[in-house]
Parts: C-alpha cells; sequence; structure tokens
C-alpha cells in the first residue's frame, strides 16, 4: 500500500497540537506529531519539532505512516458568509 493510497481516518486531530502538520509512528513505534519545518539556529539545515501523539492503534509499517493533517474549516465561515450577506442588502 503506498503513502498516497493509505487514508487513516482513526487519527483524532482534535488532539493535535495547534502547530502540527504531520503525524507519523516511528521505527520503534512511537507516534508523534510533526510541526512546520523550520531551519534550526546557528545551522544550514532543516528542522521539525515533534511531540508525542498517541498511536490510534496503527499497526502498519511505519514507513507509510506519514499522514498529513487535512485542510482546517474555518468555523467561523457560515455566520461571516450570512453577516456579509445581510451587510450587502
Amino acid at each position: 500500500m503506498t503513502r498516497s493510497t493509505m487514508k487513516l481516518s482513526a487519527i483524532d486531530w482534535s488532539q493535535a497540537p495547534e502547530e502540527a502538520h504531520w503525524w507519523a509512528i516511528d521505527g520503534d513505534g512511537h507516534a508523534y506529531w510533526y510541526c512546520s519545518p523550520q531551519i534550526a539556529a546557528a545551522t544550514t539545515f532543516w528542522f521539525s519539532s515533534r511531540e508525542p501523539a498517541p498511536s490510534f492503534g496503527y499497526a502498519r509499517d511505519y514507513r507509510v505512516s506519514l499522514q498529513e493533517r487535512p485542510p482546517r474549516v474555518e468555523e467561523a465561515a457560515p455566520a461571516r458568509d450570512a453577516a456579509a450577506r445581510l451587510l450587502t442588502r
């Protein structure tokens, strides 16, 4: 199974830190939330911080576990759109 065909709906992104963009299991079976990559201070290489995460019962090959956070739905969008429609009348 390739990464592009694998979907892990069991990942509860509501448990992820706000800055987390990916979830993955490492080779030792530990799960992590991965944050946006940045250039590490006083270096010339990219670095991505990680925080421990639940495994969500993942039992497949760690090499295909990397999952990107789904696009966020702006919760205020429906109310904002309704207000904009009222203001343009």
